[in-house]
């Protein structure tokens, strides 16, 4: 007998954004999954499929994101919730996951890269993270976990004036020292943390320990 595909449900209500998000994530080669859509969180639960993972618009018209992961997930007790956002902020993240979202992807990546996101969280779902590769073949998990221990002490306090929200621009300020030096101190990291947003970077940051809860704004 054959198995079903995993399924995937991208909630977005831009036509245009959604329907392109499937087209990119049906012709990839890094997916094998059924992909299903709506434009509302309403429309979404009122399908019968089974989902494994919910890509999910933070903010739409009447019920937006944030409100309807509850609903989502009472729908689909087992699905993980991933955020979809054109925003980069850690406060809309620590309300997401919070609100019961997994995490977190940001609209500005590159195609490849949301394709990558999304086959990463996919695996994740279905309990397999030990299969998770980008196209290149590398883990989509850091080779070590990340730990304060190897990040120096000048981008850990960076990575928490992050968390709290501030510019590159009030961070340098802050410190005394120029804005290349602190976009080069965001991205090594990134880097470290393997994020690709200053968000992302938050969130892993949290999960691992480096990062208290209360050092989010």
């Amino acid at each position: 007998m054959t198995l079903p595909l995993p399924s995937v449900m991208l909630v977005d209500d831009h036509p245009l954004f959604r329907q392109g998000l499937r087209m990119m994530l049906l012709s990839s080669n890094m997916l094998q999954a059924d992909i299903h859509e709506a434009g509302s969180v309403t429309d979404a639960v009122a399908q019968e499929h089974w989902v494994n993972l919910v890509m999910l618009d933070i903010s739409m018209p009447g019920c937006d994101g944030l409100e309807g992961i509850g609903q989502i997930r009472k729908r689909w007790p087992g699905a993980y919730v991933v955020m979809l956002s054109g925003h980069d902020h850690p406060e809309l993240m620590r309300d997401a996951v919070r609100q019961g979202a997994s995490g977190f992807i940001s609209k500005a990546l590159e195609p490849e890269a949301i394709c990558a996101q999304v086959q990463h969280w996919l695996l994740r779902s279905l309990g397999m993270e030990h299969n998770i590769h980008k196209a290149s073949g590398r883990s989509l998990e850091p080779a070590a976990k990340p730990s304060a221990e190897v990040l120096p002490l000048r981008q850990y306090e960076v990575l928490k004036m992050l968390a709290k929200g501030f510019s590159n621009k009030a961070i340098a300020k802050h410190f005394g020292l120029s804005e290349h030096t602190i976009r080069n101190q965001v991205a090594s990291i990134l880097k470290h943390l393997g994020a690709d947003t200053r968000t992302q970077a938050v969130l892993v940051a949290q999960r691992n320990g480096i990062l208290p809860a209360t050092a989010i704004k």
